[in-house]
């Protein structure tokens, strides 16, 4: 007789599941908060059916930081298909913005000190990971700037233009700006640990304290990437700047030069996921550039 999902559920977890309730999720995905019976509660997470199963690359990236850091992230309980249950980080959200700021930069900065075990410079992964529901390439490359113009910027762009999402004339904007990049970003920086997605939503805060990080992207890259993500989307009192250049210092140029262009990647993330009122956005940067 086949096992149930619920009973293989109760033998993992070691207790039956009495109640459920949802929480706010994301775009891709129908989250839950499970109570147990034995008073203990956990999160279930399940793709939405139009979308495709993540769960088990969900389940590796959070075994990766957990096994290669120190980032505090959920822990993995069950996995099978179509479902991903991890523990529950209670969070009451921000009361000292400056604080939880200045605590978010200290947890970043451990992150980023995390290096690839290559002695030659490494960016990317051993495995193709996802940004939300999307592929996320991760072929290796001993060349950032090579790297970060084929898998992020320009596979992200093809991806917006197979779905309709801007048409050719936009497409050789960004193709002129690809280009250009070898004199614009580094070759071989310092490689780190990623998260990948450091949006607002993605950071769980209770009170002036980060307890927990969800939903990551990883790779190994310029940690730039999640410092250009974080001013877009991070929605962090801007003393995580200086918190965080305090604790690993930033090299010259990042906010004036780089910063607008590793937006681009999840500017053409959101673009491709929910249309053209990011836009206008990736045009300006366009724009910045000559392009």
């Amino acid at each position: 007789m086949a096992v149930s999902v619920a009973q293989k559920l109760t033998k993992a977890l070691g207790a039956r599941i009495v109640k459920s309730r949802a929480l706010p999720g994301g775009d891709i995905a129908d989250v839950s908060l499970l109570t147990l019976d034995n008073h203990t509660e956990v999160v279930a997470k399940r793709p939405r059916s139009d979308q495709p199963d993540t769960t088990a690359v969900e389940a590796m990236m959070l075994r990766h930081l957990t096994v290669k850091s120190t980032l505090p992230v959920p822990k993995i309980l069950f996995q099978s298909k179509g479902i991903l249950v991890m523990g529950f980080i209670p969070n009451k959200g921000i009361t000292n913005p400056v604080a939880a700021a200045e605590n978010i930069a200290l947890h970043v900065a451990d992150l980023h000190r995390v290096k690839p075990k290559s002695k030659q410079p490494f960016y990317g992964l051993d495995k193709e990971t996802v940004i939300g529901p999307l592929p996320q390439i991760n072929t290796p490359a001993s060349n950032w700037c090579d790297f970060f113009t084929e898998n992020r910027l320009m596979a992200m762009a093809q991806s917006c233009m197979n779905v309709s999402r801007f048409d050719t004339r936009f497409m050789a904007r960004v193709e002129k700006l690809a280009t250009a990049l070898p004199n614009l970003l580094p070759a071989t920086p310092e490689s780190s640990l990623l998260h990948g997605d450091l949006w607002a939503g993605n950071m769980l805060v209770d009170g002036d304290k980060a307890v927990g990080f969800i939903d990551p992207a990883i790779s190994y890259g310029h940690r730039e990437m999640d410092l250009a993500f974080m001013a877009l989307m991070g929605g962090l009192d801007p003393a995580f700047f200086d918190a965080y250049h305090a604790a690993y210092p930033l090299d010259a140029g990042f906010h004036e030069e780089r910063k607008p262009l590793y937006q681009l990647w999840p500017l053409l993330v959101h673009l491709r996921l929910f249309g053209s009122g990011y836009q206008h956005q990736v045009e300006s940067i366009l724009e910045q550039f000559g392009c």
